[in-house]
């Protein structure tokens, strides 16, 4: 008890007591004494070695319960030998070379410890600080041995820590990293002993005895934890991977050694193939596959409720790290053995009785395994068909014949698994599941009733690859021998699913386009024997043989519609035979209808007539859409209509087929019985083939024929109904024989609108005015088009609408078009809010023709009373117009406004946005007016605040239509300075306070950007008409200045300042503008500047105003500066026009600018994620310049600019994007600044830029300070310099380009410094070289550059960084070689060697890997081959240069190309630029080069210049024949 006293006290008096005679006396206890300063990392004595012995032995005594301490004490001991082993004291004595012995037995009760905490339930206590402890001592190599010099104990460790994670990992308590860290560094230790263990034997023995089981165990956890928020995330993501890796090392490197394999040959040949029998080792395993599968086998190892699991998942992992070990030199008999040794395993611990409901779960699982083990045995090459069959008797595929009659007699139809494993088998070979095909087409296929999706994808899977297999081995027709046979047995249920989904159709589609013709017809040869043989004769009255009908057909659709149409080229006996089989169809179709016709029609017709309905209408729509197209195609094939036409006095029913088949009453009998979705789908698709036949034939359509085109076409339109629309629908893959009745609306929209072409020039008013409300109704999302949108797998109602809306025909469809617009009309004329409806009824009365041109007579001057005069209904629509313009204009004048709910709001807005679908070139001038008003009523309908979005949408449609060629057609009825008034009155008497609503808040900077742009977009269009155009703004700005009230009144709101700035900015620009076209009319411009003149001064004063606001800050800070930059634009053209120049003028509000231009300068580089203001203050600050007194002095202006912009660039969020978006204000800017500086104030600029081009600032690790440096270089670069600036920049450009050179050659050594540094660096110098054409003379300064393009990175980068690096080294070359080719005659192999980097990296990037086109890597190296193409055909253009490298050149490239294999259109561009290389080769070069090439790159050379004599040497030739 004393040691327990002692801790107890020095635990309770703390380090205080420690050094005083107070407390519990410590001074006869001086290890005691210490363990406090050890714990406090302050270990003041050299006795480590007596401290660690002392702790080991007093926690072995604890273990061993030598000593009787509690554990509390226990525990601080476990923590004081934690604090030894982590001290800094320690790791500064092993540091020094000191020797530290820990004892072994401390391991052991480690061990032990780990051991008695996996019993426990929660989390042990204490186990941390023993974790810590074993991550302490196998972290220090000198401590490490007691466990490494033992591979029992190591062993032992990774036993109880595996045990000890599978305890953590089943429980719910979130994963904490520590016990994952020491597992993992235990497993890095083990294996870097298993490593250097020489007994394989041993090794063997430890594995499977200690670690096999708690390694599946670990890694099944690992599987199968449920992983939540509060588990950490290095342990989800990293620690759990790499434990699960190296799992399965040690279980490969333990059980699997290279010197068992005789051991494993032994016991897995027969007698017979044991050809290294009593070879090897005398020391080998008796019988390693037995002792493993014995160990999987034992069902005591594992708790019952994962056994299951455990080994259907440790099966497939023990098969694969068998093969990765032995399938190799001709391993492959002993790898199936072990597959038949695992495979047995798995009947006997998991497959035993598929009977029972209970293990249905399990056989999923056991399927799985097995899946999973062939999945291996494929990847694998274990299976070879024909040295199976040659030397082992086929051992292989009777195994698998068996495995495949299990699969089939026991079908799982909903397990995936179960259909994966069959996929697998017919990989292997299709001739396993052969003897079986007929059951496995049943079982998989035609009878399977399978809901799940996944079953269903797993399903498609297997068929799919079925057919493929059969398709390669040209055995099509065999395959479908057998699903025809089983499709025509009696059906195991009555509800038989349809034979191909739309996953499979997809798939037999691509295979029919492949296969030969005649193994198609075969097919077609054998459903036509089974229809007319099998089915017809006994199908009266039977459901069953109906069904079949329809699934045979369904099958002989989808066959005619996807295979090859015949053309002319097609060999004459298969055109022959295409003949009869069309013939023979048509023969088999008639005695279906004649059942059809002699059937007794009842109320409800039978399931079988319903079904011969729909597959006869189904083969005879085929039928003819197969003749038709093969007439077309193939003037050889004669079609089986061609004796038929339409008489005039023919029928004129919609529905009367007569004209193809048979006689009316028997399509009049058709047409009653097809209440079914195929039949009436049918019905509607040979109506389109009978307008398309009364079209095709070589006259001009009769009365009759018209008659019946337009019969034909109502009868598609309406033979669903009116509402088909409104009805719960599901999407539609687009098959015919997949039409039900759920997707049968989409099914019947699609067959209109893919024929609207022709049916729309024969509809009614009526029918065109529905499909325009349909179009409208199904565009808008809908409730039932939302719950479909999350399946996104087929064709919808909305697609098909949005398709047509979309496309370019529609506008070409004038009537349908102005019918949509009619409808969009009619959907915001809401019948409760009266003076809405009022003006809206006038612009969408149904009986009028609005299609019509109206606008043609008031075109030429007459006014509306007397326009169309002869058309009364044109009349109407002018009078109605007019009206509707008049009775908005009273409104806004009267303020007559109404309330509109927010379900109100929603409907107008998403009616309205569909005109943005429009293209608005395309809408009439009557049309886009009436769009217009809509939106100008609606703009000026609620003056609430909440309508912000909806005048937000209204404002962006308005500029929208503006955009069209029929703008101006809305100032015909409406004065177009009424239509601002009207616009602007709506907004300045709108109620603008939003409160605390956030979300009105935001939105205010879009609407009033909304707002600018439609006055932009309006007034420009006043101002290009050129009719009144100084009418109307004096109008306008009258209106606008007698609409500003006193800033001091209650009436103000800084909102409606916001909106009057606008109107009068807008004005300014514009007007500004027209002040520069110099007006030759003097008094005209005199009027202009009078009107600006009135706007400068109104618009000062509310600008002052809404700075006092305090609430100004709202708005985005880019609006203000562009009004004050408008304001000042505005008197300096008022100057101009006087003669006054800007750095005289008397300006009204300089102290405004002033403030502006010192607050700009200040803020700048503040502004963070504000590109638009970026924008907008540069440009304002290029203005400033040279402005009188907008600071004290122009000098100090420029270099404050100067600052305030490189501020700018060294701020850490400014990017390389951000500079991009603002480089043309920048070097507007800076053109101005150079234009305005001084010699002084230039060399000012000159030293700034070199002080950030000096590298010393990468070493400091500044990295903005050479970018922003490089920026101003660019800038500067890009500026007009001449006189003494321009001496001194090229005076100083050597300095420069040293400063770049060094500059990127640093920057090289970090990746990251690509985008920010390199690439701009490569960009400036190109500049430099190609501006310093005659400056540059000294041709060391040029030659520099090659130091860059020889050492900046071409490889391992994202894509745009390698082609911004590629273009950039491409554009110093051409600079060089364009402008520089004195210099560059004197380092011509560096410049080669530059060239040669890129040709070698394009190619390189450029090899086939197995990608698909279109992809951004395949599309940045297509650029990059370009730009070599084109280098080297600047090379071949300098003869004289190049003309001596000519084969250095041709032979680097042939032998760069040896080694890859190009992508097709990267060798293209590449082979051109090297036959220009070639033009330059004499046939001295070419021998040179044959004679010095290597073997195989001689083979490539010679095969690139046989290309190069046909393709290229030929052509120029033959153009040098024709060159004088």
């Amino acid at each position: 008890m004393r040691m327990e006293q002692l801790l107890s006290a020095q635990e309770a008096a703390g380090p205080r007591a420690m050094g005083t005679a107070q407390g519990v006396p410590m001074c006869n206890c001086p290890t005691t004494c210490c363990c406090w300063r050890v714990r406090s990392r302050a270990l003041i004595i050299p006795g480590c070695q007596v401290l660690l012995d002392w702790v080991c032995h007093t926690l072995t005594g604890c273990h061993t319960k030598k000593l009787n301490v509690t554990k509390d004490v226990e525990e601080k001991l476990w923590g004081f030998l934690d604090s030894i082993l982590h001290s800094k004291k320690l790791q500064s004595l092993i540091k020094e070379g000191k020797s530290i012995n820990l004892r072994f037995t401390i391991a052991q009760v480690i061990n032990d410890f780990i051991a008695s905490c996996c019993s426990q339930q929660g989390p042990p206590v204490g186990v941390s600080t023993v974790l810590n402890c074993c991550q302490g001592i196998l972290s220090i190599p000198a401590l490490s041995y007691v466990y490494t010099a033992k591979l029992e104990m190591m062993v032992d460790l990774l036993n109880r820590l595996s045990t000890l994670t599978c305890h953590y990992l089943d429980s719910e308590e979130p994963i904490t990293p520590q016990v994952f860290d020491v597992l993992q560094m235990s497993f890095t230790q083990y294996l870097q002993i298993q490593r250097q263990q020489v007994n394989p034997n041993r090794v063997f023995s430890h594995v499977l005895s200690h670690l096999f089981l708690p390694c599946l165990l670990l890694r099944h956890s690992l599987n199968t934890r449920s992983w939540s928020k509060e588990d950490d995330g290095r342990v989800r993501y990293n620690l759990s991977k790499d434990i699960r890796s190296k799992t399965e090392t040690v279980l490969q490197m333990g059980l699997f050694q290279y010197e068992l394999l005789s051991s494993y040959k032994e016991e897995l040949l027969p007698e017979k193939d044991q050809t290294e029998k009593k070879k090897g080792s005398l020391k080998t395993l008796l019988k390693p596959v037995g002792c493993i599968l014995e160990k999987l086998g034992d069902s005591s190892s594992f708790d019952s409720e994962i056994y299951a699991s455990v080994v259907t998942s440790s099966l497939p992992l023990v098969y694969k790290l068998f093969l990765d070990s032995y399938c190799k030199d001709g391993n492959q008999l002993v790898c199936f053995h072990m597959l038949v040794r695992l495979f047995d395993c798995l009947q006997t611990t998991v497959l035993q009785k598929k009977e029972d409901s209970a293990t249905l779960s399990t056989w999923g699982m056991a399927l799985f395994a097995l899946e999973q083990m062939l999945n291996h045995v494929l990847c694998h090459d274990v299976y070879n068909v024909a040295v199976d069959r040659i030397r082992h008797a086929e051992i292989q595929y009777h195994f698998y014949r068996k495995l495949s009659e299990m699969l089939v007699y026991n079908p799982c139809t909903s397990i995936p698994a179960w259909f994966r494993c069959l996929k697998t088998l017919i990989l292997l070979n299709h001739l396993i599941i052969e003897p079986d095909l007929d059951d496995l087409l049943s079982c998989a296929w035609i009878d399977a009733d399978i809901l799940d999706s996944r079953v269903r994808k797993a399903q498609e899977i297997l068929i799919g690859n079925l057919l493929q297999t059969y398709a390669k081995l040209r055995q099509f027709s065999k395959l479908f021998k057998e699903i025809l046979t089983v499709v025509c047995r009696p059906a195991t249920d009555e509800l038989r699913e349809p034979v191909l989904s739309p996953g499979l159709t997809e798939k037999l589609s691509e295979l029919l386009l492949e296969l030969p013709p005649n193994q198609i017809l075969d097919i077609w040869e054998m459903i036509l024997e089974k229809y007319e043989t099998v089915i017809l004769p006994d199908i009266k009255g039977d459901s069953d043989l109906a069904l079949k009908l329809f699934s045979l057909a369904s099958v002989l659709h989808c066959l005619l519609f996807n295979m090859k149409t015949m053309d002319n080229n097609t060999p004459v006996p298969v055109l022959v035979r295409f003949q009869n089989l069309m013939k023979k169809m048509d023969k088999v179709l008639n005695p279906s209808f004649k059942i059809i016709k002699s059937h007794c029609a009842c109320t409800e017709p039978d399931v079988w007539i319903q079904k011969l309905c729909d597959a006869s209408l189904l083969l005879f729509s085929t039928w003819l859409e197969v003749d038709t197209a093969t007439s077309l195609n193939c003037s050889k094939y004669i079609s089986q209509l061609g004796s038929q036409t339409i008489s005039t006095g023919c029928s004129t029913e919609g529905w009367d087929l007569s004209l193809f088949l048979e006689d009316k009453d028997c399509w009049k009998k058709v047409v009653n019985l097809s209440t079914g979705p195929v039949s009436k789908y049918c019905l509607g698709l040979l109506c389109v083939q009978k307008m398309k036949q009364i079209l095709m034939q070589n006259k001009c359509p009769s009365e009759t024929d018209l008659m019946n085109l337009q019969a034909a076409a109502s009868f598609i339109l309406h033979h669903e109904g009116d509402d088909f629309f409104l009805t719960e629908y599901e999407p539609w893959d687009g098959s015919a024989s997949l039409v039900n009745e759920k997707c049968f609306p989409v099914a019947h929209w699609h067959l209109v609108i893919s024929n609207l072409a022709i049916i729309h020039l024969y509809m009614s008013a009526e029918d065109t005015n529905r499909i325009g409300k349909i179009l409208l109704e199904t565009f808008l999302s809908s409730p039932v088009e939302e719950n479909q949108a999350d399946k996104d797998t087929g064709i919808t109602l909305k697609l098909i609408s949005a398709s047509l809306l979309q496309s370019g025909f529609f506008p070409e469809m004038r009537i349908l078009q102005c019918s949509f617009i009619t409808s969009i009309i009619e959907k915001c004329a809401m019948s409760k809010y009266k003076d809405l409806s009022k003006t809206l009824n006038l612009l969408c009365a149904r009986s009028l023709s609005w299609h019509e041109d109206f606008f043609s007579a008031y075109k030429k001057g007459l006014p509306f009373s007397i326009a169309n005069k002869t058309n009364d209904k044109s009349s109407i629509c002018l009078a109605n117009m007019e009206n509707a313009s008049q009775h908005i204009l009273s409104i806004s004048h009267s303020h007559s406004f109404v309330d509109f709910s927010d379900t109100d709001l929603d409907h107008l807005r998403s009616a309205i946005e569909c005109i943005s679908i429009l293209s608005p070139d395309s809408v009439s001038p009557s049309d886009q007016s009436r769009c217009f008003l809509l939106l100008l009523r609606l703009a000026i309908a609620d003056c609430s605040c909440q309508t912000i979005r909806l005048k937000s949408t209204c404002y962006k449609l308005l500029t929208f239509l503006i955009s069209g060629k029929h703008s101006n057609a809305v100032c015909r009825v409406l004065y177009a300075s009424d239509i601002l008034e009207i616009a602007l009155s709506s907004l300045l008497t709108s109620k603008w306070e939003f409160g605390d609503n956030t979300d009105l808040q935001k939105e205010w900077p879009h609407f009033i950007q909304m707002v600018q742009c439609f006055l932009e977009s309006f007034i420009g269009m006043i101002m290009e008409r050129k009719q009144s155009s100084l009418l109307n703004m004096e109008k306008f700005v009258t209106f606008v200045v007698n609409s500003i009230s006193n800033p001091a009144s209650s009436v103000w709101h800084f909102r409606v300042g916001h909106l009057l700035l606008v109107a009068l900015n807008t004005v300014c620009t514009i007007i500004s503008q027209c002040l520069q076209e110099h007006y030759s009319n003097k008094q005209r411009a005199d009027s202009w500047v009078t009107l600006l003149n009135k706007a400068v001064v109104k618009m000062g004063t509310i600008i002052h105003q809404c700075l006092k606001s305090s609430d100004y800050t709202q708005m985005f800070p880019s609006f203000f500066v562009s009004c004050i930059t408008t304001l000042l634009e505005a008197e300096l053209i008022q100057s101009s026009l006087m003669g006054i120049s800007s750095d005289k003028a008397e300006f009204k509000n300089i102290e405004l600018y002033g403030g502006f231009c010192s607050q700009i300068l200040r803020e700048l580089y503040c502004a963070e994620g504000q590109v638009e203001f970026l924008k907008v203050a540069l440009h304002y600050l290029k203005i400033c310049v040279g402005v009188k007194d907008i600071q004290t002095s122009q000098e100090g202006l420029l270099i404050a600019i100067l600052s305030s912009v490189k501020k700018l660039l060294t701020g850490k969020w400014i990017s390389v994007l951000i500079v991009q978006s603002i480089e043309n204000e920048l070097t507007e800017l800076f053109i101005r600044l150079t234009r305005s500086c001084t010699h002084d104030e230039f060399h000012i600029m000159m030293t700034l830029v070199l002080q950030c081009l000096q590298v010393n600032n990468l070493w400091k690790q500044d990295y903005k300070e050479p970018f922003a440096g490089v920026v101003l270089l660019k800038l500067l670069l890009s500026c007009p310099l001449n006189g003494d600036n321009g001496k001194l920049f090229w005076f100083t450009a050597p300095q420069t380009i040293t400063s770049l050179v060094t500059l990127c050659k640093d920057s090289c050594k970090d990746r990251l410094l690509i985008p920010t540094i390199i690439v701009p660096v490569l960009e400036a110098l190109a500049l430099l070289l190609r501006q310093g054409e005659t400056q540059l003379t000294n041709p060391h300064h040029v030659t520099l550059s090659f130091s860059i393009l020889l050492t900046v990175p071409l490889d391992h980068k994202k894509p745009e960084d390698y082609y911004s690096v590629f273009l950039g080294v491409h554009e110093v070359l051409f600079s060089i070689l364009q402008y520089h080719s004195k210099s560059m005659l004197k380092a011509v192999p560096s410049f080669l060697s530059s060239f040669y980097r890129l040709v070698t990296s394009v190619m390189h990037e450029g090899r086939q890997k197995g990608e698909k086109a279109g992809t951004p890597e395949s599309d940045v190296v297509l650029q990059c081959a370009r730009l070599v193409e084109r280098m080297f055909t600047y090379i071949a253009a300098k003869t004289e240069e190049f003309t001596v490298f000519s084969a250095f050149i041709v032979s680097q490239y042939v032998n760069e190309l040896q080694k890859v294999t190009l992508q097709p259109v990267v060798k293209k561009h590449l082979t051109e630029g090297i036959f220009h290389i070639l033009d330059l080769c004499i046939d001295r070069d070419i021998k040179f080069l044959n004679a010095s090439l290597q073997m195989g790159v001689r083979e490539v050379f010679k095969e690139l210049y046989k290309d190069y004599n046909h393709y290229h040497k030929t052509k120029n030739q033959g153009e040098e024949k024709y060159t004088a």
